[in-house]
């Protein structure tokens, strides 16, 4: 990926020896020339540099990374690029973060399996510490796992890759450019394809405290798609027994299906696992039988079908084996078309409907099909967004490999025709085509029923009735309609709208 000549990137930073690599890209220990300090810095893969809205979503989430100062949050001190041809074969962008000296979660875990619970909850704490400073701040993570999270020499935790987890909650890259679901950490919300808030972080540490104390992830299977289902219906195996009441009710509650019922975010977690810690006993979680059998009754199809508004798309379709359904949450919303075989040995293109909608339709359609998917463009006439943007995709979440997606975009409203009106004689006489005409603020008492009923050829006068000239009454009435008024030898008077009086000039 780095070649030689690009070892030192924007003439500060000297890469010294790669630290790990992933599929987002590869994490080079490295050293700041300039402050003469060590820093991290993460060149990403040129399948992410070379697509432009992933590079502008890029560069906006390091900005707000960067106003994230905590310290369970592994600070982000510089990002840059350099253009393909400048000192690099190919475009290459770059985060220059804190150098973290300790070893991934997952790391730790991988050695020791099963962590005691007094680490645990330290572990917890922390963790929910940066989240809560993150939350609070507008930024949620939609990638919390052990790969994620570092444990430094001193014990201090601090949580990393803020702002490249935007397109689809914990997804590295094939070597083809596609999307795999790592779907142990997913909460069910992101499973189904709907949008991540804080509560979704709070689900993923849940299931990270759920790995530490028993030795075992919440949720596993042979593809992703299995993990997702699982999500989204079932219940985790009881921790081991040997885990106190109290911790097993703080994960519980992180583990609930609907969002709703678990800590809100980050700080509420913190407060929580801190009255733990104090042995303040937690009110027990609801239990979850009612919630998993609507998602597994949603996901055998039992429950009516509904449709939604177009931006609430079928998310689980094209993995529900022919159910024909789809969830969001807990709601069941409108079916989506036949899904597509996945191949043995295929992974799932993990879609998030926000990252798509509101787009151009082509950079959209162009995106989508560099990810193996079929694309089909289907026009929806609407003011909600402008024309050409997209408004929605279908299916979203766990979709196949070669699946069909159909891209929904703006198209203006068409206008109904007007009718020609013949033209009406110019000299008052001839009749016209009446219409009535709504006027706000008539100018007399009876202004709120005022209307206008125009008489194509009828000359309205224009002036007090003195003789011999048009004049205009100031009641109801116009010509040859209500009012009748007479006209001088031009053409007939025309009362003003709102009373009922007669016009008065003509005859003098």
């Amino acid at each position: 990926m780095v070649e030689p000549d690009t070892r030192v990137l924007g003439g500060r930073y000297e890469l010294l020896s790669p630290l790990a690599t992933g599929g987002m890209g590869q994490v080079w220990r490295a050293r700041d020339t300039l402050l003469d300090r060590p820093v991290a810095v993460k060149v990403l893969r040129s399948e992410y540099t070379g697509t432009p809205t992933f590079l502008a979503r890029f560069r906006a989430e390091a900005r707000h990374t960067a106003g994230l100062a905590h310290r369970n949050i592994a600070a982000l001190h510089d990002y840059g690029e350099i253009p393909a041809g400048d000192g690099a074969p190919e475009h290459l962008a770059y985060l220059v973060m804190e150098l973290v000296e300790g070893e991934a979660l997952s790391d730790l875990l991988a050695r020791e399996r099963r962590l005691p619970v007094g680490p645990t909850l330290d572990l917890l704490q922390q963790t929910a510490a940066g989240l809560a400073a993150a939350h609070a701040a507008g930024v949620v993570h939609r990638d919390v796992k052990p790969g994620n999270i570092l444990v430094g020499d001193d014990g201090t935790v601090k949580i990393t890759d803020f702002g490249i987890a935007w397109s689809a909650s914990s997804v590295p890259l094939t070597q083809t450019g596609q999307v795999v679901g790592t779907a142990q950490y997913l909460s069910p919300e992101q499973a189904a394809g709907g949008k991540a808030g804080p509560a979704s972080d709070v689900y993923a540490l849940g299931v990270i405290g759920y790995e530490c104390l028993a030795g075992r992830r919440a949720f596993d299977g042979e593809n992703p798609v299995q993990i997702a289902l699982k999500q989204l219906r079932d219940i985790p195996d009881p921790l081991p027994d040997d885990v106190p009441e109290n911790v097993r009710r703080l994960v519980d509650r992180a583990l609930l299906k609907d969002p709703a019922a678990r800590f809100a975010d980050g700080a509420a977690f913190w407060e929580a696992v801190t009255d733990v810690l104090a042995g303040r006993m937690l009110t027990p979680p609801p239990p979850q039988d009612g919630g998993t059998r609507q998602f597994a009754a949603v996901a055998a199809g039992l429950l009516p079908r509904r449709r939604r508004a177009t931006r609430i798309l079928a998310p689980l379709a094209a993995v529900l084996a022919g159910a024909g359904i789809a969830i969001a949450g807990t709601q069941l919303i409108g079916s989506a078309p036949p899904p597509v075989a996945e191949e043995a040995g295929s992974s799932p293109v993990v879609l998030v409907a926000d990252d798509y909608v509101g787009r151009p339709v082509a950079e959209v359609e162009a995106e989508l099909g560099a990810l193996g998917l079929s694309v089909q463009r289907s026009a929806e006439e609407t003011v909600a967004q402008a024309p050409g943007l997209v408004t929605g995709v279908t299916p979203a979440g766990a979709v196949p490999e070669g699946a069909l997606v159909t891209v929904s975009y703006a198209v203006a409203p068409r206008v109904a025709p007007v009718p020609d009106v013949p033209a009406a004689p110019q000299d008052g006489t001839g009749p016209g085509s009446s219409t009535e005409v709504a006027v706000p603020g008539a100018a007399d008492d009876s202004a709120d029923d005022a209307e206008v009923v125009t008489d194509g050829g009828s000359g309205n006068g224009n002036a007090g009735g003195d003789s011999g000239a048009a004049g205009n009454g100031n009641g109801r009435g116009d010509g040859n309609a209500r009012g009748n008024g007479n006209g001088n030898s031009g053409g007939q008077g025309n009362g003003n709208p709102g009373g009922n009086g007669r016009g008065n000039g003509g005859k003098g």
